[in-house]
Formats: structure tokens, sequence, C-alpha cells
């Protein structure tokens, strides 16, 4: 299939701002919300030091690639979103890799049991609570 111009843009729009490949697509509430957890990352790791940092800007690097990934394929698909995106290994992996960021994407899929979403949507915001407070717990045991 050839790459056509509208494609192209949307890809060079998401590169150029997170968020925006999206919006160029039509798709202006996913494109906002993307531009917001960039903007909301990006604060984080400038708040947070050492390791918590590389953390959130490498979550932020790692949307913006998913985004652009996105909006490049939206547009090259017409509008339809490429299968693989819902299937159980890519939402895992998404999870694991941006955290709630990927909630969304699983709460979209059809792959996954009302229980499941469930199950992966406490695991998540579990393990990313736990990953912001290890630091504040550790200070007090090591102090």
């Amino acid at each position: 299939m050839p790459v056509s111009s509208n494609s192209r843009a949307a890809l060079l729009c998401s590169v150029v701002l997170p968020g925006l490949g999206q919006i160029y697509n039509g798709e202006s509430k996913k494109g906002l919300i993307i531009f917001a957890c960039e903007i909301g990352l990006g604060v984080l790791g400038s708040w947070f030091s050492g390791f918590n940092r590389f953390a959130m800007l490498l979550a932020l690097v790692l949307l913006w690639v998913s985004a652009t990934t996105d909006a490049y394929h939206m547009a090259r698909n017409s509008g339809q979103p490429a299968e693989f995106y819902y299937r159980k290994p890519f939402v895992v992996a998404m999870l694991l890799l941006v955290g709630p960021l990927a909630l969304p994407l699983l709460w979209e899929s059809r792959n996954f049991s009302r229980a499941a979403r469930w199950l992966w949507t406490i695991l998540v915001i579990s393990i990313v609570l736990l990953f912001i407070a290890t630091p504040y717990l550790l200070k007090g045991i090591v102090v």
C-alpha cells in the first residue's frame, strides 16, 4: 500500500508535537489527552530526580513514539485503528511500558474480559503508586 500524503502529514504533525497528528486525523479528544499526558510526564520528569526522573522521561518518549505511530497508522488506514493495537501481547507490553497511559487501550480492546480489564487496571495503578511512594518509604527506613 503506498504511503499517502495524509499519513506523512499526520506523522510529521505528531513528531513536531505529540497529539497533533491525532488532531490532524480528526481525533481531537485523543490528541488533547496525549498532549496533556506528555506535559504531565514532562513536569513529573523535571520534578523527580534520579531513577524516577529517568522513568518519567522514558515513559514520555515511549508515549511520543506510540502516538506518532498511531497517527501514521490511523491516517494510512483511513481512520481505522490497526488490529495489532488491541491484541493481548501489544496491550500488555504497553501497560508494562507506559503504565496507566495504556489503560484506554486496555478498555478499548475486546480481547480482555471485564474481570481481566479490572485486574490489569488495579495492578497497573498499584504498581505506579508503589513506584512513586518507594523513594519516600526508603527515606524513612534508611535515615
